[in-house]
């Protein structure tokens, strides 16, 4: 009999409720009863996972001008919404005066420590920007020309024609006038020729960017200052000297001057400047500010060393305005020292890096500015690689190693988003903090570029984390838009998500905004009616990053990857523009450009080769693996590789580490170091050994490159050159698909975690420049077989409800641990395997459309429809098992009331006086009107006349349904396809999936004077696939149902004219603002009946 299976909906709510089922009679084939201490270990940590396990959130606070009430009684809310941390974000209001209430004054330091307070004192995760805004580490006054503040160095040019003379060097464009700085010195080159080019951003916020590109003659190069006497005039730009040009062509002439960097940010009380990223005195200016501002309390200084207070960075902001590049007093002779050779005769080549314009382009010409060297574009790039590998050197060793050590030294973490959108090495910082981040705006969710950002938390096993959300649209936003951009990071790596962003509903002033401050971005916090769900919702991510933080990180490829420059993807795209287009949805890989591994179940990360010699990364020769992150095998792709890592990767292949070297692979060096020749050496001696294995590329033409901006390198040799080399994934598949991407981890005891996520919804492929993706059909559930690398036991874990199932069907082969899934499109599977060494009965196969072990080992199978079903036991026996199940059928005969808010004439004010400071925040208050419905059936909010599509709120709904014991085994609630936002159910008084928390971390808390502080569920109904198994809470007769459904804000928004609807918003696929059909859409009870085998 072919195998059938039920929809994958009511197959995962089988999986995480088996064991709670009741009055199943303990019949037929008994297993030998397993050793519970493992699934006991499981269910102390997913039932009601720790508030540590749970979501961050940015809050985005109007400067200072909160009241203490307001303040604290937002900490209240984000407390019992269940969310761990909280980071602290000044923004600019326009309506408060920045002089008492902006960064620095009396104000924010009073408000910013009230707020430590309370979330230290309940155990919450405090984070502070390292200025104020979060763009750049700045400090209010500090004096913009020292070098405690970012120094840059400019540049004034000038083509001097064949002959002619100048009497005077070329000015920089900006020039301070303080008048403080240096004059560096001035050469000229010949001019070779000269290009229109440009570059494109992808967004409309930043202007497309085009420019002339000189070419000049490298060897042609005089060196000003050493041929002509300048003499300074009444400023240091004014350089007085005459040279005249040679008649062999064009000279181009450059003057080069160090000053102040002038980077301000804002909201602040006085002009915030920015610090110096590469000495260390701009680390110092910053230390004390701090501890005259922050760090000047006892008390809290003390709370600070017992808690969890961390310095967050954010994206990487700094803009080198004034100057070309960044610059300090030691970085000429630093480079000296660490390249060999004066970087300045040649530091006009860095004038016009991509810098931001890096964001919008994965493939962004690497090493690029507005100028070229003739016929010798390699020895620019070398020249530039050169230059950036200090700055990346000098940040890391001035900036983030003393601060970080300070820090910590005062109990303080680091936490820091790892270098993209600017000129510096892209994974090689992450070695350099406490907890590296990224952010999936300039991603785009597609895990090959969120791939650049895994690879140094997984070798050091840090905590990762990710901003996440800024890409979804104010009021639009509900758990079915927010949760696939977590779910796809964590399939990346990503172990913890802080959630952008949260800000109060209160304005400062008496002009009120409805529903709250702010109008831009997802808004999290008491204005959405799903806030009250948010504890469940902060559960269910609990339950994903407990998982995601188990053990230690088991990826199977390390691809060795340097960028300078990286190109990333921020401005998304929804066509098929190569530079601009969702990569992942069109199956194609971004950097490596083949998805061939990635389909039959390998994870790989992107790695500089300087973090195989990081802190703690070893090779292990018993293992075969990278330490920490479990790598088993290098891959080699882009064309140039570092000698030291080149050496470092040739003395492990050596010790037993597998490497694969694509063609075109590691031929040079990328520095001015003379070392190609040494490396084509070390090369040749690798490709002879027998771990090492070389592969071709199909598709692509011979002069190929990675880099390159064209469609290509899609096909390849790397697996068939893993598989000869016997290198196997450690979540494998029974066959390649294009739906899942996992993530492995492993604790002391060889136990084995895995993160599932079916990430395609099947309506992109037409965009994808692989002629195969474009007519491809897969639809969007998938039933595959996933194969563990060991011999395990496996269990499920209900994301949602906590429940753990250890599974009955699953077989060995070859040494690996074989088992079905059945997975929905934007679902996850939580899947953990205990080690074991010798085989328990279990199912080896079954038609039947379910099973699991219970309790006492006992081997069960479900079905839903009436028939025979065959079942083969581990033992060789083969059972035959009839069940007779009764139709499915609806609950009718509801009652609904929909609450539907709207804005209120009506003003809520909160008045405090702090040092003669009167401060006034008001919030419009909103309308709350009752719309008693009933219905026969359940249907959604727009299809019921007496409600429509334009309000938003909650809906309680109540009715009465029959439920015969004596006819089936059990039931399931299907509430429907397509269910929006949120909702929690009560069937016979008990809450279905979950109770109120008992734990600790979670327990009752009154922050905000006269709040009773809220109870937090450990879980309930599945959001994103509204199936629930209803077995434990029926009554044999009558049963009462109760739904309490909260909507999204987003149709009310619409209503009255807040939002407008949009389509594919920011450029992101499927981010739409539009009517959303509010309210479970049915609900069905299931019967299924279910036998021991």
């Amino acid at each position: 009999m072919k195998r059938k299976r039920m929809g994958s909906k009511i197959l995962s709510v089988l999986l995480a409720a088996a064991t709670v089922c009741s009055g199943v009679p303990v019949t037929g084939l008994a297993a030998e009863t397993t050793d519970t201490s493992f699934k006991e270990l499981l269910e102390s940590m997913y039932t009601d996972p720790d508030r540590e396990y749970q979501s961050d959130v940015r809050w985005w606070l109007a400067e200072a001008s909160n009241t203490d009430e307001v303040l604290l009684q937002e900490i209240q809310n984000m407390y019992d919404a269940g969310f761990h941390g909280v980071e602290l974000c000044m923004q600019a209001d326009d309506n408060s005066p920045d002089d008492t209430y902006a960064y620095g004054s009396e104000m924010w330091s009073h408000k910013w420590k009230l707020m430590m307070n309370a979330l230290l004192d309940h155990d919450m995760e405090v984070s502070l920007t390292s200025g104020t805004n979060w763009s750049t580490s700045n400090v209010p006054g500090l004096d913009p020309d020292s070098q405690a503040a970012s120094q840059v160095i400019a540049m004034g040019s000038v083509i001097v024609e064949p002959g002619s003379s100048i009497t005077e060097l070329p000015k920089p464009e900006t020039m301070r006038e303080s008048n403080k700085g240096q004059f560096l010195g001035a050469y000229a080159y010949r001019v070779t020729g000269q290009e229109e080019e440009s570059r494109k951003s992808n967004v409309p916020w930043v202007q497309p960017q085009e420019y002339t590109c000189y070419s000049v003659d490298y060897d042609s190069m005089v060196d000003l200052t050493a041929e002509t006497t300048f003499t300074e005039g009444a400023t240091i730009y004014d350089q007085a000297g005459e040279w005249t040009a040679p008649d062999d062509g064009q000279y181009l002439v450059v003057g080069l001057w160090t000053h102040g960097n002038y980077m301000t940010a804002s909201p602040a009380a006085e002009t915030c400047y920015a610090t110096n990223y590469f000495d260390e005195r701009g680390v110092e200016a910053l230390r004390a500010f701090w501890e005259e501002h922050y760090l000047d309390d006892p008390e809290l200084n003390e709370k600070i060393k017992e808690g969890d207070v961390q310095l967050f960075m954010d994206s990487l902001e700094i803009n080198p305005e004034g100057g070309i590049t960044w610059w300090t007093e030691d970085i000429r002779q630093e480079f000296i020292d660490r390249k060999g050779y004066d970087i300045l005769p040649y530091i006009f080549l860095v004038d016009g890096l991509p810098q931001v314009y890096a964001v919008f382009n994965p493939y962004t010409e690497p090493a690029k500015g507005f100028y070229e060297l003739e016929g010798n574009s390699s020895l620019r790039e070398k020249i530039i690689n050169d230059w950036v590998d200090v700055l990346t050197q000098m940040y890391c060793e001035n900036m983030l190693v003393p601060l970080k050590e300070w820090l910590n030294s005062v109990g303080i973490k680091t936490r820091a988003q790892i270098s993209y959108g600017r000129s510096f090495e892209i994974t090689e910082p992450s070695a350099y903090v406490d907890y590296p981040e990224a952010e999936n705006l300039n991603q785009y969710d597609n895990v090959d570029i969120l791939r650049l950002h895994t690879a140094g938390a997984k070798l050091q096993d840090k905590l990762l984390s990710t901003e996440t959300g800024a890409s979804l649209s104010t009021y639009a936003t509900s758990a079915q838009t927010r949760l696939p951009q977590i779910y796809a990071q964590y399939a990346a790596g990503f172990q913890r998500v802080i959630w952008h962003i949260w800000s109060t509903s209160y304005c400062y002033g008496e002009e009120p905004t409805w529903p709250g401050w702010g109008t831009s971005f997802d808004r999290w916090g008491d204005r959405e009616a799903d806030f009250r769900d948010m504890d469940e919702f902060n559960a269910h991510i609990g339950r994903v990053q407990t998982l995601m933080q188990t053990g230690t990180s088991r990826t199977d490829l390390a691809f060795i990857h340097n960028n300078w420059n990286q190109g990333v993807l921020s401005g998304g795209g929804i066509g098929d523009d190569i530079t601009s287009m969702n990569y992942q949805l069109a199956h194609m890989g971004v950097y490596y450009r083949s998805t061939e591994l990635q389909d039959n179940g390998y994870t790989y990360d992107y790695l500089s080769p300087d973090l195989l010699s990081a802190e703690n990364v070893h090779f292990d020769e018993e293992t075969g693996t990278i330490e920490l992150a479990g790598y088993k095998a290098v891959i080699l792709y882009q064309d140039w590789l570092d000698v030291d890592g080149a050496e470092k990767i040739l003395e492990w292949a050596k010790q037993g580490l597998k490497v694969v070297i694509l063609e075109g692979a590691a031929e040079r060096t990328p520095f001015n170091d003379g070392q190609d020749e040494r490396l084509a050496e070390i090369m040749e001696e690798m490709k002879s050994l027998d771990t090492v294995r070389t592969a071709e590329i199909y598709d692509a033409s011979e002069d190929f490159d990675y880099f390159d901006e064209v469609a290509g390198g899609y096909d390849d040799g790397v697996l068939e050159a893993l598989q000869e080399l016997g290198v196997e994934p450690y979540a494998g598949y029974s066959e390649p698909n294009h739906q899942l991407l996992t993530q492995s981890r492993i604790d002391e005891d060889g136990n084995e975690y895995l993160y599932v996520y079916n990430y395609c919804p099947n309506d992109y492929h037409q965009n994808s420049h692989i002629e195969s993706v474009k007519t491809e059909d897969h639809g969007t559930n998938i039933q595959t077989e996933i194969e563990m690398d060991g011999m395990f036991v496996p269990y499920m874990i209900d994301a949602w409800s906590g429940e753990v199932t250890e599974l009955a069907e699953y077989r060995y082969e070859d040494g690996k641990t074989i088992f079905p899934i059945d997975l929905d499109y934007n679902n996850i599977a939580l899947y953990a395997f205990e080690a074991v060494e010798e085989e328990t009965e279990h199912i080896v196969s079954t038609d039947a459309e379910s099973s699991y072990t219970a309790e006492d080992g006992s081997l069960y199978v479900r079905a839903t429809e009436s028939g025979d079903y065959t079942t083969e036991l581990s033992n060789g026996e083969t059972v035959t098992t009839t069940v007779e199940v009764p139709e499915s059928y609806d609950i009718t005969g509801w009652d609904l009331t929909v609450e539907s808010w709207t804005p209120s004439d009506e003003v809520i004010t909160s008045e405090e006086t702090i040092d003669d400071v009167t401060t006034i925040n008001t919030k419009a208050a909103t309308d709350k009107t009752d719309i008693n419905v009933q219905l026969d059936t359940l249907t959604t909010w727009d299809n019921i006349e007496e409600v429509g599509g334009n309000v938003s709120g909650f809906g309680h709904y109540e009715a009465t349904f029959n439920w015969d014991a004596s006819a089936a085994d059990g039931a399931y609630l299907d509430f429907g396809d397509n269910f929006v936002s949120s909702m929690k159910v009560w069937i016979n008084g008990q809450k279905v999936g979950g109770d109120i928390s008992q734990n600790p971390t979670k327990a009752k808390a009154t922050i905000a004077e006269g709040a009773e502080g809220a109870d937090q569920y450990t879980g309930g109904i599945n959001w994103m696939n509204p199936v629930a198994d209803i077995s434990d809470y029926l009554v044999d007769g009558e049963n009462t149902i109760v739904i309490e459904y909260s909507s999204s804000m987003n149709n009310v928004a619409l209503s009255q004219g807040i939002v407008q609807e949009t389509e594919n918003a920011s450029n992101w696929w499927h981010n739409d603002t539009k009517y959303q059909s509010y309210g479970p859409s049915q609900a069905v009870i299931i019967p299924f009946a279910e036998e021991a085998v």
